[in-house]
């Protein structure tokens, strides 16, 4: 049987077309408003997938892959846009700069804090794998009374049960 076949979002979206270059000041302060705009929405999806994980929500968590993957590839472009018009940004439009420096100041930290998150609920649950496997692996002896009494030498085998209500 054949293993099914991964799609990721790189292949299920086109291209995306260049960015035109920046022509004008109000062509420099479209592009920043953008970039802004594309930082603040994949800021609020990371902040909102962080304390959804901080909650021990994972469910809704990973319900937030498609629009993290959405929004992390948008600003992937957007980022894009900027390398290839930063030095008409920063002569066209100054102060965008600042704020874009802003806004992605405020983007890293929420991914910091994000990958904190990821990291522990990674660690957690590792955690609770391991011990599953070693009690599962522990061997089991039948305790009897009275001398010469011995166990059976085999261990009788041992069910597992997980829930996925976290």
């Amino acid at each position: 049987m054949r293993p099914p076949e991964r799609h990721t979002a790189a292949m299920a979206m086109p291209a995306p077309s260049p960015s035109p270059p920046i022509a004008s000041p109000q062509d420099a302060e479209r592009l920043a408003e953008r970039l802004i705009r594309l930082m603040t929405v994949l800021e609020d999806v990371v902040g909102r997938e962080t304390e959804l994980l901080r909650a021990a929500r994972l469910k809704d968590a990973t319900d937030l892959a498609q629009s993290k993957t959405d929004a992390a590839r948008d600003y992937v472009h957007g980022l894009e846009a900027l390398k290839t018009n930063a030095i008409a940004l920063a002569r066209w439009a100054p102060g965008s700069v600042d704020r874009l420096r802003k806004a992605q100041s405020r983007l890293s930290d929420a991914l910091a804090v994000n990958m904190t998150v990821l990291a522990t609920a990674r660690s957690v649950s590792e955690g609770i794998v391991r011990s599953l496997a070693s009690e599962i692996a522990a061997p089991r002896t039948l305790t009897t009374y009275g001398a010469g009494r011995v166990g059976p030498t085999k261990p009788a085998a041992t069910s597992l049960l997980i829930s996925r209500s976290l």
